[in-house]
C-alpha cells in the first residue's frame, strides 16, 4: 500500500570509470539522477560538456531529422557501437543528407500544389454552371468571387449587391444537389467592396476568389486543372519512391544510430549534474531500496570494486513508485488524475480498484444497462487498441467530440477501469430483477414488485413503512453503514502515515475521529424505532457505551489536533451520510426506467400500457422507452463514475491523502535497435 520505499544513493569512483558507470546505470534504469548536492559541491566541482558533447548534441539533432524525412522500414536487427569515436565514425559515414533533404522539399512543394489543384479543382466543378470564360471576371477595377449561402438566402443577398452599383454583377444561381445550397458567380467593383463585404458577412455568404491564370468555362477550366494535378501526383509518387529506395537501404543503419546517439545525449546531460575533481567523480539520486544491493554489486563487478555506493534514509524531495499488482494498476489512471502521492504516504490505488467497481456497480443496479455498458467499453478498449482493424460506423460528430474530451490512451484506460463495475452492475441487476427497467416477472403476467433485494421484515418485527419503502430504508441504512466503514478506513491509513512517520500526536488525533465516527454514528442509529432488534440498527441498550465513544472522542480532538479541529466533527458526520447518494442515483435510474416502461409497455394494476391503444400509440411507447434507455445508459456512465470516484476523492481521500508527489523518473531508456557493450560482456546485468 506504500508506494517503494526511496534511499539517496551517492556514488563515489574514479574518472577513468565515468563512461562504464554512465552505461550500466542508463542500462539498469534504477536511479534518478539529481544534482549534487552543496556539501559535496565543497570537494568536487561541477562539469561542463566539451568538443565532444557538443559534436554528439549536434549529430543526434543531424539524424532526428533524417529519420523523420525518410519513409518507415521494419528494422530487426541490432548493431553495436563499443565507444564513442566509434559512434561518431558510423554517423559519419552517412552521407545522404543533401540527398533526403533535396527529394523531402520537393515532395513538401507538390504536396502543396496538390492540395491547391485539389481544392481549385473541387470548387471548379461546382461552378460548371457558369458558360463565361473565367478570364473575363478578372480586370484590375473589378473584385470576382465564386460564392454560395443557403438558397433562402439568395435572393436578398442578390438583390441587395445589385443595389450597390449598377456595374455589379450576380450570376443566376445554382442549386447544389440537396438544394439547401445555392451557388453563384459575383462581381463588385473595388469601389463598393468595403459594403459588400459587410453585406457578404451579414448574410453569411462564403466567398471564393476566382483562381488566377485559368481560361475558358469552368468546365474547361477543370480539365486543365486535373491533368496538372494528374502531372503533380505522378511526380510526388515518383519522389516517395526515391525516398523509399533511400529508406530501404540507409533506415536499418540510420535508426541504430539515432538510438545511441540519444543514449549517449542522456549520459552527456547527467554528466552536467555529476561531480568531478582531478581523478575521481561522484553521482547522487534516488534508488528503489530494494535494487540497492544489486546496484552495488553490479557497479563493484563492472569496475572491479572501484566504485563506492553509499545509501541513506530521506523523506524530503523523494519520489514516488507506485507498485500494485497487475490488474489493479490500471486504477491508477484515478489517482494520477487526483494527485500522485507522496513516496511516503498510502498509496490509495488498491482499495479505490476494490471499492470503486462496487460503487459503480451498486449505483447502476440493471443487468440490461450495465450489460450494454461493459460491450462498448470491451469495444473501446479492442478498437484503441487497434486502430487499424477496419471501418468504425460511429458518427463523425460523436467521434469528435469524445475525442476532444478525453484523448484515446486515457479513454482506453477508463474503458478498463469500468469493465468490473458493469460486471458487478450486472450481477447486482439479476439480484434487484431489472433488465433496462423491467422485471422478469413480467414474463410470467406479474407486474414489477420493485423488490430491489429480497430482504423482509424479520418474522414478529412491525412494518411500520408502508410497501417497497421497507427495502429503500434498508438499502439507506446500510449505505450508512457503508460510509461509515469507508471513513474509518481512511482514517486508519491516516494513522499509518502517522506511524511511518513517527507523530504519535497525529496518530492519536487519527484514533479519536474514529471514536467520534463510530460514537455519533452508533448513537444516532440506536435512536431510530422503526425497526426496533433490526440488525442493521444499533442495539439500543448500548447507547451509553456509543456516547462515551463519542464524547471521549471529541474531548481527544482538540487535545491532539488543536480546538479549531472541533468545527470537523459536523463535516465527519455528513462523509459518512453521504454515501447514501449510493441509493440516491440507483432508486432516479431505476425508477425512471420502471414509470417509463410502465406507461409504455407494461401497464400497472390499475392502467393498461400505451401500446394496447393502438398502432400510433405503439409507437409513441417504443419512441418513449428508447428515448429513455439511452438516457439511462449516459446516466449509468457518467453518475456512477463521477459520484463513485468522488466518494472516494473527498470522503475517503481527505482523512490521509496529501498527494503532490512527483513521480520516479529513472535515468535510462530501452533499447531497440542497439545492443550496450556492459550488458554483452554481463548478460546477467539484463534488466
Amino acid at each position: 500500500m506504500i508506494p517503494s520505499r526511496m534511499k539517496k544513493v551517492v556514488l563515489v569512483g574514479p574518472k577513468d570509470q565515468r563512461e562504464r558507470v554512465l552505461s550500466l546505470l542508463h542500462d539498469l534504469r534504477v536511479i534518478q539522477v539529481e544534482p549534487i548536492g552543496k556539501e559535496a559541491l565543497t570537494y568536487f566541482s561541477s562539469e561542463k560538456g566539451g568538443a565532444t558533447e557538443r559534436s554528439i548534441a549536434d549529430t543526434t539533432l543531424r539524424f532526428k531529422t533524417l529519420v523523420s524525412a525518410l519513409p518507415k522500414v521494419p528494422v530487426e536487427t541490432r548493431q553495436h557501437f563499443p565507444d564513442t569515436k566509434a559512434l561518431l565514425a558510423a554517423a559519419a559515414s552517412v552521407t545522404i543528407d543533401d540527398q533526403v533533404h533535396t527529394l523531402k522539399r520537393q515532395e513538401d512543394e507538390l504536396v502543396t500544389r496538390e492540395e491547391n489543384l485539389r481544392e481549385e479543382l473541387e470548387t471548379l466543378r461546382e461552378f460548371e454552371f457558369f458558360q463565361e470564360d473565367i478570364s473575363l471576371l478578372r480586370a484590375k477595377s473589378i473584385f470576382s468571387f465564386f460564392g454560395s449561402l443557403p438558397s433562402a438566402k439568395f435572393a436578398p443577398f442578390r438583390s441587395e449587391t445589385l443595389a450597390l452599383s449598377n456595374d455589379a454583377y450576380v450570376s443566376p444561381g445554382a442549386s447544389s444537389a440537396d438544394g439547401k445550397q445555392t451557388r453563384f458567380v459575383v462581381v463588385v467593383p473595388r469601389e463598393t467592396s468595403e459594403p459588400f463585404a459587410r453585406l457578404a458577412h451579414k448574410i453569411g455568404a462564403r466567398l471564393i476568389a476566382v483562381p488566377d491564370e485559368l481560361r475558358g468555362t469552368p468546365a474547361e477550366a477543370a480539365k486543365v486543372t486535373e491533368d496538372h494535378l494528374g502531372r503533380v501526383r505522378r511526380d510526388l509518387a515518383a519522389v516517395r519512391d526515391q525516398l523509399l529506395r533511400i529508406s530501404k537501404e540507409w533506415y536499418p543503419k540510420i535508426l541504430p544510430i539515432e538510438e545511441e546517439l540519444i543514449v549517449e545525449a542522456r549520459k552527456n546531460e547527467v554528466v552536467g549534474r555529476l561531480g568531478q575533481s582531478d581523478s575521481s567523480f561522484a553521482l547522487e539520486g534516488w534508488v528503489p531500496a530494494k535494487d540497492i544491493p544489486r546496484l552495488d554489486a553490479e557497479l563493484r563487478r563492472v569496475t572491479g570494486d572501484k566504485c563506492f555506493v553509499s545509501s541513506r534514509d530521506e523523506h524530503e524531495g523523494a519520489p514516488t513508485l507506485m507498485r500494485n499488482p497487475r490488474g489493479f494498476n490500471v486504477f491508477e489512471f484515478f489517482i494520477r488524475f487526483f494527485s500522485l502521492p507522496q513516496s511516503t504516504e498510502v498509496d490509495p490505488t488498491l482499495v479505490f480498484a476494490i471499492v470503486f467497481p462496487i460503487f459503480f456497480g451498486f449505483m447502476l443496479g440493471d443487468a440490461g444497462y450495465a450489460g450494454f455498458i461493459l460491450v462498448v467499453c470491451l469495444w473501446l478498449v479492442w478498437r484503441i487498441g487497434n486502430p487499424n482493424a477496419g471501418k468504425t460506423y460511429v458518427p463523425k460528430f460523436l467521434v469528435k467530440f469524445t475525442t476532444t474530451v478525453m484523448p484515446p490512451p486515457a479513454m482506453k484506460q477508463l474503458a478498463k477501469t469500468l469493465i468490473p463495475g458493469c460486471l458487478i452492475g450486472i450481477g447486482l441487476g439479476v439480484v434487484f430483477d431489472s433488465y433496462f427497467g423491467f422485471p422478469l416477472s413480467v414474463l410470467t403476467g406479474g407486474h414489477f414488485d420493485w423488490a430491489l433485494i429480497p430482504w423482509s421484515t424479520p418474522a414478529g418485527q412491525p412494518n411500520v413503512l408502508p410497501g417497497q419503502l421497507v427495502y429503500v430504508a434498508k438499502l439507506l441504512l446500510l449505505t450508512v453503514y457503508i460510509g461509515l466503514s469507508m471513513v474509518t478506513l481512511g482514517l486508519i491509513f491516516g494513522i499509518v502515515n502517522a506511524y511511518y512517520h513517527k507523530n504519535w500526536r497525529h496518530l492519536a488525533g487519527k484514533v479519536c475521529w474514529i471514536l467520534v465516527a463510530w460514537g455519533v454514528t452508533l448513537a444516532g442509529l440506536s435512536l431510530v424505532h422503526h425497526y426496533p432488534g433490526s440488525w442493521l440498527i444499533a442495539d439500543h441498550s448500548y447507547f451509553d457505551i456509543y456516547v462515551g465513544m463519542l464524547i471521549v472522542g471529541a474531548i481527544g480532538v482538540p487535545v491532539t489536533e488543536g480546538v479549531l479541529a472541533m468545527v470537523e466533527i459536523p463535516t465527519m458526520v455528513s462523509h459518512v451520510l453521504s454515501y447514501a447518494r449510493l441509493v440516491g442515483i440507483l432508486l432516479a435510474s431505476v425508477i425512471l426506467a420502471y414509470v417509463v416502461n410502465a406507461i409504455g409497455i407494461t401497464g400497472t394494476s390499475t392502467q393498461a400500457a400505451l401500446v394496447t391503444h393502438g398502432v400510433g400509440y405503439a409507437i409513441l411507447a417504443f419512441i418513449l422507452v428508447l428515448i429513455v434507455a439511452v438516457f439511462n445508459i449516459i446516466l449509468g456512465v457518467v453518475e456512477p463514475g463521477i459520484q463513485g470516484a468522488r466518494l472516494l476523492y473527498v470522503e475517503h481521500f481527505s482523512k490521509f491523502y496529501g498527494g503532490n508527489g512527483h513521480p520516479f523518473t529513472p535515468f535510462g531508456a530501452r533499447r531497440r535497435y542497439t545492443r550496450p557493450q556492459l550488458i554483452e560482456q554481463h548478460p546477467e546485468l539484463r534488466p
